[in-house]
This record gives structure tokens, C-alpha cells and sequence, in this order.
């Protein structure tokens, strides 16, 4: 008995925008490795005090000193970098959605605008925000809840509200400057609070100089990187649905 013969599937075409997504994966994994170069300068900080002033030698400070600045070099060129590669995936974007339409290409302009800002960077950033306050935990739990206090009331009194136009009127903008005054004064006064926490706790003898500091620089960072998300939000929601409505006419195009 002869067997059944079924027709072979066919297989998926490629999409048209392979090459624009393996351009923007290599430039946000660029901004991801460039991420972690971000903490070289709490890093010192920790071996300034606890082994480089105590030690006395100029050439090991100035050794590990521009060890420090090559890695803030290098995490500027890959940041370059990634932008360049963000800037050459828009333009391969735009390129596609010239094939797929007018309307296609209306609705992928929210997202070509935030590869060409700064949005793409900060949404890259922060991946990193856990692993700081996973390492200022490491270094004292007062730090890292002191550190989680701001972020929550960052995220509460801070988050970014769409114009309910394109041009949003008086007092929008009111509310918008009050904001970023609010989100501004908040790390300057996180700034304030953890070097009063971390003297507190070097007299008692619980923490050293180097971790103090190295605290509030990995502090500052993750709240500067959720403080900039909140100010890009508007940009990075417009992004991600342009990007859903691309893949959306891409497939039933």
C-alpha cells in the first residue's frame, strides 16, 4: 500500500528587515558591553583608598589611574560606535519601509527618531541599573536601601506624562520643568544623604572611605539612568509601538 504523499511545507520568507534587526542587535549588545565599563570609576575609587594611598607608591596610583581613564576611553568609543551602527540600522529601516509603503513608512518614524537620539542609549543603559544596586548592596545594605528608596520615589513622582498634543500647552510645560527640577534635586540629594549615611557608618567603623564613595558614584548612575528613561519615555512608548505596527503591516502585507 502506497504511501501518502503530503505536500512539503513552504517555508517562511525571509523578512525584509533581517538586515536592520542584526544592525540594531550588534549595536545594543555594543552598548550593553560598553555598560559595564560604566562602573571603572568606583572601581578605583575602592582601589585608591583601600590599597594604592595605604601602599604610598606614586607608580602603581599612576598605573592604575590610567588603567581607569583608558577603560572610560574605551567605553566612549564603543558608545560611538553603537551610535554609528544605530544611525547605519535607521537608515536601513527607512529603506525597507520605502518598499512597504507610505503608511508603513509614517508609522516607522517614531522609531527611526529614537536610533537617531539619545533614546537608544539610555533604554541600553539601563540593563545595568540591577547590577549596580546588586553591587552597592554588596558593599553596605544601608546604601543599597537608601539607594531603592530614591528610585521608587523617582518613579513615582517622576515619571515622564505624554503631551496630549503635539504641542502641549502652558501648562504641560509648567509641569514639565516642575519635574525635571523635582527629578534634579533628588540626586542631589541622594548625593547628599548617602555621603551622610556612609560617614555615619565609617565612624562606627562599619565601612571604608573607598566604599563610600564608590557607593554614591554606582547610586548616581542608576538613578541617573532611570531619570533619563522617565525624561525619554514619551520617545521610547512611540518607538516601541512603531515598532509593533511595522511587524504588524509587515506581516499581513
Amino acid at each position: 500500500m502506497a504511501l501518502a504523499e503530503f505536500p512539503a511545507r513552504r517555508a517562511a520568507p525571509p523578512s525584509q528587515l533581517a538586515p536592520f534587526e542584526t544592525r540594531l542587535l550588534r549595536a545594543v549588545a555594543l552598548v550593553i558591553c560598553s555598560g559595564l565599563l560604566g562602573a571603572a570609576g568606583a572601581l578605583f575609587v575602592i582601589l585608591l583608598y583601600g590599597q594604592l594611598i595605604p601602599a604610598g607608591s606614586h607608580a602603581m596610583l599612576l598605573v592604575v589611574g590610567g588603567a581607569a581613564l583608558a577603560l572610560v576611553a574605551l567605553q566612549a568609543l564603543m558608545r560611538g560606535s553603537a551610535g554609528h551602527m544605530a544611525d547605519e540600522a535607521s537608515r536601513e529601516l527607512m529603506a525597507r519601509l520605502e518598499t512597504l509603503g507610505e503608511a508603513a513608512r509614517i508609522a516607522g518614524l517614531p522609531l527611526v527618531r529614537a536610533l537617531r537620539t539619545r533614546s537608544f542609549l539610555l533604554a541600553a543603559d539601563l540593563v545595568w541599573v540591577p547590577v549596580f544596586l546588586l553591587t552597592v548592596l554588596v558593599l553596605h545594605p544601608l546604601f543599597a536601601l537608601a539607594t531603592g528608596l530614591a528610585l521608587a520615589a523617582l518613579l513615582r513622582f517622576g515619571a515622564s506624562v505624554e503631551p496630549p498634543s503635539p504641542r502641549p500647552d502652558a501648562t504641560f510645560r509648567a509641569q514639565e520643568r516642575t519635574r525635571r527640577l523635582a527629578t534634579s534635586s533628588l540626586r542631589d540629594a541622594m548625593q547628599i544623604l548617602l555621603l551622610t549615611l556612609g560617614g555615619a557608618l565609617a565612624i562606627s567603623g562599619r565601612v571604608q572611605m573607598g566604599e563610600i564613595v564608590a557607593a554614591t558614584l554606582l547610586s548616581l548612575k542608576a538613578i541617573s539612568a532611570v531619570s533619563a528613561a522617565l525624561d525619554d519615555a514619551p520617545a521610547l512608548r512611540a518607538a516601541f509601538r512603531s515598532w509593533r505596527a511595522i511587524r504588524y503591516r509587515e506581516a499581513s502585507g
